[in-house]
């Protein structure tokens, strides 16, 4: 039975189901995120003092007005000082704990979406487009920046903005707090109509600016072939039209907050003309004092707008829905490092056989392979030489079988990969060979040697220093291949797999690294290779062909010693 990593979204949807966001930003930031409530509650307290303090203001100058006395103008002044003071303080304190803890959750969550990529399984990443997790990277994390992160800490200010009010406008007067209630209850559910179309637009911009992502990376990856062919306005074309796509459903996000805003609007701005007429009519009844009719209007703007706020807040917030799903589908699936051991003895496949989707690639392939000994894959392309290799390195683990090192099961070999298509960082030359390793400057100098790169790099100004630009652009296929066999060879393994390394190379120096791999003492080698010549393979200790999926020991030489 064939063994499945392949991510079940079925699976993932029910799994998501018992994991939240919140849990997942806001426990492992507990103290934190309990200082920015603290002092974001300190900001919203001293709004609702503003209110109280314009109309403790406005009484102390009626009463000034009536008794003549000017005396407490001067306490007024003063308090009022101490008052802004405090507020500039509490406002200072609110923005920046705030964005200390936005700072802080983004960085976690970038490092671990990060991680949760490098880290899945093969099977996984091969069903993911690198367009995809771009965009996640990218523009998805700066939506779920503003539209959950910040729109979190903004529900959380409207929500004590509204307690706080409602409490000090049941002081006031219990039926102006109870009509502003009722408005904050109009204008909180009438947007709620949006919800799903908001979603549904997020999505489709996600969906939008990764096609866009996805067009715009082949065309600068394959900026070559577009100018060979002349067909640099097709490219573009595609380019405009999708560009064109995904600002398209921004916009029409944009239009569905508007109308979100819209209508909450309206329905704010009535309520609270009617809520200063009421109190206006309290007031000419003597119900209220002149500087608590000012206190009743800005308590019911703390209530009205902010209910009429937090409806669109919540709305962009549930947007992020398809975002958030993107995340933890990362945050959960990446795959367990499996231990990796050293090849000492053996590597065998006993009776493994391995499928892409429903094609079968490997069919019940069992193969021995001695430490220290070195074999040569041959067979047609697409016959399944790179698969076997890839299966020996641990790429994959749905396969049926078993992939036994010195014996054992579930362990994956440590092993050196010399890739055909060969992949350089845009980094130096030493730091493509190293990988950022501790290696001495003896060691890497020997790897240079051994690869026949010691000419290239004594003609550069910067010798290894030299920047290979992106992908190695600036050099040529073999010399990008050498960079390759220089870094396998630097990082000593046990076993070393080499997949067609010196296709590119002339066959001097394809002739010197085969040299170089086949005089490694103590190292298992299985190299897949092009060449059928006899004097070439009989160099090799086994010869092993790739036909239908089966691969067969062709013929034992034993003559490595010939090197």
């Amino acid at each position: 039975m064939q063994k499945s990593n392949i991510i079940d979204m079925s699976a993932l949807q029910k799994e998501r189901r018992g994991i939240k966001m919140n849990d997942y930003l806001f426990k492992k930031n507990k103290l934190l995120t309990v200082l920015v409530a603290a002092v974001t509650f300190l900001h919203t307290a001293a709004q609702a003092m503003v209110a109280l303090m314009i109309s403790w203001i406005i009484d102390t100058i009626n009463e000034i007005i009536s008794s003549g006395n000017t005396d407490p103008i001067i306490n007024a002044a003063i308090l009022c000082i101490m008052f802004a003071l405090f507020v500039g303080a509490v406002v200072f304190a609110s923005m920046y704990t705030q964005g200390l803890w936005v700072k802080k959750i983004m960085l976690h969550l970038k490092n671990s979406l990060f991680h949760g990529i490098l880290h899945q399984s093969m099977a996984t990443h091969q069903n993911r487009s690198s367009a995809e997790d771009l965009t996640l990277l990218t523009q998805s994390m700066g939506t779920f920046e503003e539209n959950y992160l910040k729109n979190s800490i903004k529900i959380f200010e409207s929500v004590v903005s509204v307690v706080m009010a409602v409490v000090l406008l049941f002081i006031i007067n219990p039926l102006v707090a109870i009509i502003s209630i009722g408005a904050m209850c109009i204008s909180t559910l009438l947007p709620q109509l949006f919800s799903k179309k908001m979603a549904d637009c997020q999505q489709e911009i996600i969906n939008q600016t990764t096609d866009y992502t996805r067009k715009v990376k082949d065309a600068l990856t394959g900026y070559e072939v577009l100018k060979t062919y002349y067909a640099e306005p097709q490219s573009e074309a595609i380019c405009q039209a999708q560009a064109n796509d995904m600002e398209s459903s921004k916009l029409k996000l944009t239009a569905t907050s508007a109308m979100v805003y819209s209508v909450a609007n309206i329905s704010s701005v009535i309520v609270q003309l009617f809520i200063m007429l009421l109190a206006g009519v309290f007031a000419v009844r003597g119900l209220i004092s002149l500087g608590s009719i000012l206190a009743v209007v800005n308590l019911t703007s703390m209530v009205v707008s902010p209910a009429f706020e937090i409806t669109g807040q919540i709305t962009q917030l549930k947007s992020t829905r398809p975002i958030v799903n993107q995340m933890l589908v990362l945050l959960k699936s990446s795959a367990p490092s499996a231990p990796t051991n050293e090849v000492k003895h053996s590597l065998a496949l006993d009776n493994v056989t391995f499928c892409y989707e429903d094609t079968p690639v490997l069919t019940h392939v069992s193969i021995r392979f001695e430490q220290g000994k070195k074999y040569a894959v041959v067979g047609k392309s697409g016959s399944g030489k790179s698969t076997l290799l890839k299966l020996l390195a641990g790429y994959y683990d749905n396969f049926s079988g078993k992939i036994l090192v010195d014996g054992r099961d579930g362990v994956r070999c440590n092993c050196a990969f010399i890739h055909q298509n060969v992949f350089l960082f845009d980094d130096t030359i030493r730091n493509n060979i190293t990988l950022h390793g501790d290696y001495t400057d003896a060691q890497v100098e020997i790897a240079i040697n051994a690869a026949g790169l010691e000419e290239m790099v004594a003609n550069l100004p910067d010798g290894l220093e030299t920047s290979v630009a992106e992908n190695g652009a600036r050099f040529s296929g073999g010399e990008r291949q050498r960079i390759a066999i220089a870094r396998a060879l630097l990082h000593k393994k046990s076993l070393l797999l080499v997949d067609e390394a010196t296709s590119a190379l002339d066959e001097e120096n394809a002739a010197k690294i085969e040299d170089s791999i086949l005089g490694l003492q103590g190292i298992t080698c299985i190299v897949v290779t092009h060449k059928t010549h006899v004097e070439s393979l009989a160099r090799y200790d086994q010869i092993l062909r790739m036909e239908s999926g089966m691969l067969y020991p062709e013929e034992t030489i034993g003559c490595n010693n010939k090197n």
